[in-house]
């Protein structure tokens, strides 16, 4: 399979591929056993149960936003969300309610929900300022 190249995988990560398709249970869990960072390719310890597809690059601009690349997720090491050197800012992760109208006025309300586990967030918020780096 492949994935984005240069990304921080190893030999033994185990990854989640999310469903792609209307069974919402045709999700696998694999374990890498070779992966490629110049290429993206990943081999892996054993065969797919389901069946995964997705574009290889974003399709948002074509459809709206809507992006049709399938879901892989990194299951066996912790995740770093790690600010850029560029500036002071540091990084901020925001979660937000927010409300949409429509031509008739009507509002839906959104609540933002966010759960993190194993997550280190790496330079981010200001000392000595409300630019905390988890807001909600």
């Amino acid at each position: 399979m492949y994935v984005a190249p240069g990304l921080d995988l190893r030999e033994g990560d185990k990854l989640g591929l999310l469903p792609t398709s209307y069974a919402p249970g045709a999700a696998d869990k694999v374990t890498i056993s070779q992966y490629d960072d110049t290429t993206g390719k990943i081999l892996l310890n054993e065969p797919l149960e389901y069946y995964h597809w997705g574009a290889s690059e974003s399709t948002g601009e074509k459809y709206n936003g809507v992006d049709i690349r399938g879901e892989v997720v990194l299951l066996s090491r912790n995740i770093v969300i790690r600010a850029t050197p560029e500036d002071d800012w540091g990084c901020q992760f925001l979660t937000a309610d927010a409300s949409e109208f429509d031509y008739f006025g009507e509002e839906t309300k959104y609540s933002g929900q966010t759960i993190i586990r194993n997550v280190e967030f790496d330079g981010c918020s200001q000392a000595d300022s409300d630019r905390a780096a988890i807001r909600f």
